[in-house]
């Protein structure tokens, strides 16, 4: 069963919509929601919910109304040195992107000079990675586009922002890539965005899908988890893991380097639990009686996205419990759940690709507010 929410009223026929909005719940309602695509779960007022309950940085969220209703709507947030969300600041993620070679960030950093000079930044489309949308009933409204732009761009100047962000716009989003280089936006690949359709048929359909070096792996890689006595299963997020849940994800993020804590990780899963009810889920590997690696995934209509995820390296060795939990379970799964396909984001794309995975380019957009129009 899924969690009811209350759904704000919206505004009487013919009334104007508020050009500002100040928290999620009363961001448009029911009207935003109609904004959205099965792509879109983190521009939902329950995930922008969630955000706003886990960082201090002030959200704002840009309305934009024809007609007496709502055409299209623009969440952000102003993040600072302290926000740690850093893959989905402009700063950090130009600095990983240059050292990386990715294509255009190199330019960009010699056009910003000091990636410190970006902060504070208005980050815009979302603080998570991946697809940062401008939500509009038409994609190719430039007037709506337009005027939520200048708004942001404005609030942006008033509120003494360094810039103004787009840290992940889908390659497909031509629209808004095109009206954002119009504006003097300075433009570097920030990503690639993997997302799993999953066909009828359980796992059993989803090995059917799979080229066959790729099919005999995962059927390998099962045989080599029952032989360890390894299990798996998926369940609703149970608050009594969180603390074990918590210290696997910070395992798991120390070996790439990133400065992070159980409580940070715990506080997230707090928040998901409370507001996600049932939707919120829990693939998990189970070793010796322990966790041993899992992976949260959120329901958003037919979709599933994949949140936090950890790993027991002490314990895994060789052992394929990263596929079991972010892939076979969950494909085992779906269909009981009415899931058509997961979203895995950013980040090892070699090994999302091996499991079935297409990525779409993600872009990121910077602006001095001083040079916006």
């Amino acid at each position: 069963m899924t969690r009811t929410e209350s759904t704000p009223p919206s505004p009487p026929t013919g009334s104007a919509w508020p050009q500002v909005a100040t928290a999620a719940e009363a961001a448009g309602g029911a009207p935003w929601e109609a904004l959205l695509h099965s792509d879109d779960f983190h521009l939902s007022r329950r995930w922008l919910n969630i955000a706003e309950r886990t960082t201090a940085a002030p959200f704002r969220y840009f309305l934009h109304e024809r007609d007496g209703s709502l055409a299209g709507a623009l969440p952000t947030v102003l993040a600072d040195a302290d926000a740690p969300w850093v893959l989905a600041r402009p700063d950090t993620l130009l600095t990983a992107c240059a050292a990386e070679g990715a294509e255009g960030a190199a330019a960009a950093l010699d056009a910003v000079g000091s990636p410190s000079s970006l902060l504070p930044s208005l980050v815009c489309g979302g603080r998570h990675m991946g697809r940062s949308r401008l939500l509009r009933t038409d994609p190719h409204d430039d007037a709506t586009t337009r005027g939520l732009l200048d708004r942001a761009e404005a609030h942006a100047r008033a509120a003494g922002a360094a810039s103004v962000a787009f840290p992940f716009v889908g390659e497909h989003d031509t629209a808004l890539r095109e009206v954002l280089r119009q504006r003097g936006y300075l433009e570097h690949v920030s990503g690639r965005y993997s997302r799993l359709a999953l066909p009828p048929g359980g796992f059993d359909g989803y090995l059917a899908a799979l080229p066959g070096k790729r099919r005999r792996r995962a059927q390998a890689d099962r045989r080599q988890l029952a032989e360890a006595g390894i299990s798996s299963s998926l369940a609703p997020l149970d608050v009594r893991d969180i603390p074990r849940l918590a210290v696997l994800e910070t395992s798991l993020l120390a070996k790439y380097g990133l400065d992070w804590t159980p409580a940070h990780t715990e506080a997230a899963l707090h928040g998901i639990a409370e507001v996600m009810g049932e939707d919120a889920l829990v693939s998990r590997v189970t070793g010796d009686g322990e966790i041993r690696g899992y992976a949260v995934l959120l329901r958003f209509r037919d979709q599933w996205y994949s949140r936090q995820t950890g790993f027991d390296y002490a314990y895994q060795g060789r052992l394929p419990l990263y596929f079991e939990a972010l892939y076979y379970r969950p494909a085992a799964e779906a269909p009981a759940h009415g899931v058509t396909g997961i979203h895995y984001g950013l980040g090892s794309e070699e090994a999302k690709r091996s499991r079935g995975c297409t990525a779409e380019t993600q872009y990121a957009y910077i602006l001095k507010p001083a040079t916006a129009r």
